[in-house]
């Protein structure tokens, strides 16, 4: 299936590239996205630095999505300190299921509510949706295995809403927040329990102090509250956005969150290379009698190491095409919301081991002069 994505996506390109080629009218002025700045104010008023770095990639406005990983297996083993767990172990067997896939669709909206010399403020929303076809095995097969189960039923879902704070100080200096709510579970749209999950979301934010080097870099560092390492942490970030002289080559980063290595061919042609960190805390609903299921919460982390090619397909139209491998950082269930200290070992309420397939993503973006 991977291949046949990859094989597709491949000729779409292609097909983009040559139509373009063909074309016998003027060629389209090719726009440098990230040369749009803030109209220049009169003589001896105050200045303010921008969040623009020169060369770096266009903010994406809208973004329509899909993604797929491939085949991968799921073992399932219950913490032997638990007296439910080692009352009966023939009732919480350890098992074990293959997930045939894991695919969904992604959108994800930002719009600029204010935008000013001296304040730049966004609101968006997202709605990730991953289904997992998972294969009944013949022994220990999905209707043993609860996680397995969930997931074959019900999928993941999470919905957020999000905004982002731009505050210069002056012509060097500013700050940068981020604060988001997200409620994520294993739930549908359409699910009769869809408020249970809504009413208890997963806030995360993130504060910057930085300062504008130049034209073609910016430093800042920070701290977050975030889920992207499964369980509820406290990390500190360090955000770099720099064009190297040559104006071919770039960095994009909020280390450790993502980091990229960026290729520029033109202006209208980016190809990157990195990483990204990508996990939230998943409310699981007890749906049976069992009180054991009761306040369980998934804690999904994942290192995802890709290769992305960007490219305009006309105008503020654009195109990504992102191939790399899952690693599996945490699939593991607490009973519910700990704080979880980096290198903790305190034992989870359930364990999950999870292969590390391919993965795939397209998506189609609407971005921001």
């Amino acid at each position: 299936m991977i291949k046949k994505l990859l094989l597709l996506s491949s000729v779409l390109t292609l097909f983009t590239l040559q139509s373009k080629a063909q074309k016998d009218s003027i060629p389209e002025e090719e726009i440098d996205f990230s040369a749009f700045a803030d109209a220049e104010t009169p003589e001896g008023t105050k200045r303010y630095c921008t969040n623009k770095v020169l060369g770096i990639s266009p903010n994406k406005l809208i973004s329509i999505g899909y993604d797929f990983q491939g085949k991968h297996s799921l073992e399932t083993s219950h913490n032997p300190d638990n007296p439910k767990t080692s009352a009966d172990p023939m009732i919480y067997p350890n098992t074990s299921a293959t997930l045939q896939s894991a695919s969904g669709l992604r959108l994800l909206v930002n719009y600029p509510i204010i935008s000013n010399t001296k304040l730049l403020l966004t609101v968006g929303g997202n709605y990730w949706r991953t289904n997992y076809n998972v294969k009944q095995e013949p022994t220990t097969g999905v209707n043993n295995n609860y996680m397995a189960t969930a997931l074959s039923e019900r999928g993941l879902t999470t919905v957020g809403l999000n905004s982002t704070i731009f505050k210069p100080l002056n012509e060097k200096y500013f700050m940068l927040g981020f604060v988001s709510a997200d409620a994520n579970g294993d739930f549908r749209l359409n699910d009769s329990k869809l408020g249970e999950y809504l009413t208890q979301p997963k806030y995360s934010a993130a504060i910057f102090f930085g300062k504008k080097r130049n034209d073609y870099s910016i430093l800042a560092f920070g701290v977050s509250r975030t889920y992207r390492p499964g369980a509820l942490g406290y990390i500190p970030l360090i955000l770099f956005n720099h064009t190297f002289q040559n104006k071919k080559w770039g960095i994009e980063s909020i280390f450790p969150a993502r980091a990229a290595v960026r290729r520029t061919f033109n202006p209208r042609n980016i190809l990157f290379f990195g990483y990204e960190l990508e996990g939230q805390s998943y409310s699981m609903i007890n749906r049976t009698a069992n009180p054991y299921f009761n306040n369980l919460e998934l804690r999904r982390s994942e290192i995802r190491p890709r290769i992305t090619y960007e490219f305009a397909l006309s105008g503020f139209i654009w195109m990504s095409v992102q191939a790399g491998y899952r690693i599996n950082y945490s699939f593991d269930v607490d009973q519910t919301d700990i704080l979880r200290i980096i290198g903790s070992d305190k034992p989870f309420y359930m364990e999950n081991k999870i292969s590390n397939p391919l993965y795939f993503q397209v998506s189609l973006n609407l971005v921001s002069p």
